[in-house]
C-alpha cells in the first residue's frame, strides 16, 4: 500500500542548513535519542516549540522480572515443541499460566508504584 499523498500545504519544501560542533551534535543526538525520536524530528519539534518526550524520566522495567520472564518464554517454547512432537503437557501448560499472570501482576504494581512515585 502507498503512502498517501500529501496536500501541497503539508509537504515539506523549504530546506535550512545549520551547522554544529561536534559536542552540540552529539549533545543533540543524546537528547533525541533520549525522547525516541530521531534528530531531524527533535529539531523540527523544539524549533516549532511542539512537545518533545521526556528523556529522562523513561520508566524502566526491573531487570530481575524481565529476566525471569524470559526463563519462562524459554519454558513456552520447550513445552510448545513437546507439544508438537505428539507429547501431553496439559499440566506444565496451567503451571506456566499461573506463572506469568504472577509476573505480570508483578509489572502492573511496579508500574503503578512508579507512576504514584513520579506525581
Amino acid at each position: 500500500m502507498a503512502r498517501p499523498k500529501l496536500e501541497e500545504h503539508e509537504k515539506r519544501t523549504e530546506r535550512h542548513n545549520l551547522r554544529f560542533t561536534l559536542a552540540e551534535i552529539d549533545h543533540i543526538r543524546t537528547q533525541a535519542d533520549a525522547a525516541g525520536l530521531d534528530v531531524t524530528e527533535f529539531l523540527r519539534r523544539r524549533a516549532l516549540g511542539y512537545t518533545v518526550p521526556a528523556g529522562g524520566s523513561a520508566r524502566r522495567t526491573d531487570p530481575a522480572l524481565v529476566s525471569e520472564l524470559n526463563r519462562v518464554g524459554v519454558n513456552v517454547n520447550q513445552l510448545a515443541l513437546a507439544t508438537h512432537t505428539g507429547r501431553d503437557f496439559v499440566r506444565y501448560w496451567q503451571e506456566i499460566g499461573q506463572e506469568v499472570s504472577q509476573i505480570l501482576e508483578r509489572v502492573v504494581t511496579q508500574e503503578l508504584n512508579q507512576g504514584a512515585d513520579e506525581q
